[in-house]
């Protein structure tokens, strides 16, 4: 965003204007937007207002009560933290008891629920216009411009975030750590310098990028995997892992016991983990939580004789098991009055997209279709949902 732009939205001028415009502005269509904007502002304040309102829809969930006042811009709410997994995360950073530091705040996602929390928290930013924003977003923290790399404080006294950009070029994204901004191995290494640092990657974080001493968290907000994050110093512990399922607090470490290694075959019912179960590696400790096995070592499906609820995965009925051929799968829903409302994968080199295409139509009760390779053979489960409640 260019700095008049956020100029004028900070300002008073801008803000009111904001205020001002009726609550389903956002639902028009775009020139009709612009029509109803260029009545009463000139068109460099018609076209911000309309990018704001346009960004506040896209958000949607994602800002959050909390948020409804924020500026956005358009990488800059792209990026924006969860509001939950926001909120847990400035819990734990203000239980420290030192002021906290958002090294990389952008609009002031984190910022915002840290300085809920806290007395004195600090972002810093390195783009103007952002820095803009971020200090109207969160009014009661203190925003400076300032380089991650280069910090202006002592971060041997506060406790710090780290969350490095990973956009490289126009809109693009980058997987490699080494191009993150800062560098994943500075990023780890300032975090390592706090009181209590946590530097916030990927969801699809390698391993090999984890460093022994850090703890490692994969962190799901719905059904969806948000991030996962890497904890230093106080009140950390070596080489843990958690998987963290919000909203419902659910939480599942590697301290705990862990079922048998050997796979075992189906039982009455098949349970698919969450992703952040995955992502943390934690299918074993899961299955001993359950009481279930694994139906293969490098499949995360798990099954049991019994359901038991649990948050972190999710309960099928086990109607039946095939060799996957279209044909056969065909055949067999057509004959037991079924068709597939859902269909899941794991190692399984078919899109479910593309799956449902070939099955093409078919009518009857809506299963579920999970499927994967079990000791090298594509294989298709069946499954009825067992609801959560």
């Amino acid at each position: 965003m260019e700095l008049a732009r956020a100029r004028y939205l900070v300002s008073d001028a801008g803000r009111a204007a904001l205020a001002s415009l009726p609550a389903d502005a956002a639902s028009l269509a775009p020139v009709a937007l612009s029509t109803l904007l260029r009545k009463s502002f000139v068109p460099d304040e018609a076209s911000a207002l309309a990018e704001q309102l346009t960004l506040r829809a896209k958000a949607g969930s994602r800002l959050g009560a909390e948020r409804a006042h924020f500026l956005l811009t358009h990488d800059g709410s792209e990026m924006m933290t969860h509001p939950l997994v926001a909120n847990r995360r400035a819990a734990r950073l203000a239980a420290a008891g030192v002021p906290v530091a958002d090294l990389t705040c952008g609009l002031g996602g984190d910022l915002g629920a840290i300085s809920a929390t806290v007395p004195v928290a600090i972002g810093l930013e390195r783009e103007p216009a952002t820095a803009l924003l971020a200090k109207h977003n969160v009014p009661d923290a203190l925003v400076a411009m300032g380089d991650a790399t280069k910090p202006p404080i002592d971060t041997g006294a506060f406790a710090a975030l780290i969350d490095p950009s990973r956009r490289e070029g126009a809109g693009g994204r980058t997987f490699h750590p080494e191009r993150f901004s800062p560098p994943f191995d500075l990023a780890l290494e300032i975090a390592r310098s706090a009181v209590l640092g946590v530097v916030k990657g990927p969801p699809g974080l390698d391993r090999e990028n984890v460093p022994p001493e850090a703890e490692f968290e994969a962190v799901q907000a719905g059904r969806t995997l948000r991030e996962t994050a890497l904890w230093f110093g106080a009140g950390t512990v070596a080489g843990l892992r958690r998987a963290v399922l919000l909203p419902a607090n659910a939480v599942l470490e590697s301290t705990g016991a862990e079922c048998e290694r050997e796979a075992a075959p189906f039982g009455t019912v098949v349970y698919d983990p969450q992703s952040c179960v995955t992502r943390a590696h934690l299918v074993r400790h899961l299955a001993h939580e359950l009481g279930a096995h694994m139906v293969d070592w490098q499949v995360a499906y798990l099954t049991a004789d019994e359901a038991i609820r649990h948050p972190m995965a999710e309960a099928f009925e086990v109607l039946d098991v095939l060799p996957f051929s279209l044909e056969r799968l065909r055949k067999r829903l057509r004959a037991g009055g079924w068709r597939a409302g859902e269909i899941r994968r794991r190692a399984f080199p078919v899109d479910p997209g593309d799956m449902e295409k070939l099955l093409g139509k078919l009518e009857g009760e809506r299963i579920t279709l999970l499927c994967t390779t079990l000791a090298g053979k594509r294989t298709v489960i069946l499954g009825r949902p067992i609801p959560a409640g």
